[in-house]
């Protein structure tokens, strides 16, 4: 599969690339490698802008975000990163590509590609995406490096999470091996937070609770929240790892209300409970461990739902 897909991107005059709607760092360093690896047969296109904090990899200031799909031109190929479900792609139309090539990592992935390279087992798509440059026998270089050594760092939670393998280790040498500066790509996610971020944080930690006799641990943002700190949506990366941080907690939950109506959920595990089955319940989906859900709900209504769900699966 690694060496058909290089044929087609290798073959392609126009690749347009899509990642998910609030994109993480996986999905941004995914596609902007093969920006950077094809250079301006490449677009990528995004319903969001790239979040501040991965600003710093080379092709970010390319990006084009539309605000309706009938503003995304025809390609060759559509080429979806780190995307389990086209439903993610908002708008997403395959018919407008010659062929719809999907890499992902999602247990939940419905294949809706033509061709599609998913590996759960995997721990970032950044690792397949890598794989799959790889496989065209052309030099990578420190720029598109950067962009994959990214992915696997954040996707791994700084090479902790439990999908770390010593394929991630090896993969991460390499890329260091060919430019990727682990320092320079740590300080701009981890130690470079904007000021609101860190106000955000504060309102967001006196929300938290202990439900189930302390086996999972909530957190909230509200719309006021954002107002009174002056933050974005995107300022909320990584908080739900505050919950499930706690000893004892064993799945942390994390509600963010939306400004288009209703929340976002997002669900990390520390291994023994599945929250990707408890978002499928909701519409949802994700890994065992990292799971995630939309939902037309109050934080109230939706926190109740969750803890009605997980109570059966924690205990």
């Amino acid at each position: 599969m690694r060496e058909r897909i290089a044929e087609i991107l290798d073959n392609a005059k126009i690749i347009a690339c899509f990642w998910h709607k609030n994109p993480d760092g996986d999905a941004v360093g995914a596609a902007l490698a093969v920006k950077n690896f094809y250079g301006d047969k490449v677009r990528v296109y995004s319903r969001d802008r790239v979040p501040e904090i991965f600003r710093f990899l080379s092709g970010s200031e390319e990006v084009i975000v539309y605000k309706d799909f009938s503003e995304v031109e025809p390609a060759d190929v559509f080429l979806v990163v780190d995307c389990g479900d086209e439903r993610r792609v908002p708008g997403f139309d395959g018919s407008k590509a010659g062929t719809v090539v999907v890499i992902d990592h999602h247990d939940t992935n419905t294949g809706f590609g033509d061709v599609n390279f998913v590996d759960p087992e995997s721990s970032s798509t950044c690792e397949l995406v890598y794989q799959v440059l790889k496989a065209t026998g052309r030099p990578i270089d420190a720029k598109v490096a950067e962009c994959l050594y990214t992915g696997v760092y954040t996707d791994t939670g700084g090479f902790k999470y439990a999908d770390t393998k010593p394929e991630t280790f090896q993969a991460a040498k390499e890329l260091v091996e060919l430019g990727a500066e682990p320092w320079k790509v740590a300080v701009e996610i981890y130690e470079s937070n904007p000021l609101r971020r860190i106000k955000l944080l504060g309102e967001c930690l006196g929300t938290l609770q202990l439900h189930l006799d302390g086996k999972v641990a909530s957190l909230f943002v509200t719309l006021d929240m954002y107002e009174r700190t002056g933050s974005l949506p995107e300022d909320t990366e990584d908080f739900v790892n505050y919950a499930r941080g706690i000893k004892g907690v064993e799945v942390g939950i994390f509600i963010r209300e939306r400004h288009e109506g209703g929340v976002k959920v997002s669900l990390r595990s520390k291994g023994r409970v599945n929250v990707a089955k408890v978002a499928a319940q909701l519409g949802g989906g994700g890994h065992v461990n990292a799971a995630g859900c939309e939902l037309d709900s109050t934080v109230e209504e939706t926190l109740n739902r969750l803890i009605s769900l997980l109570e059966k699966e924690v205990r």
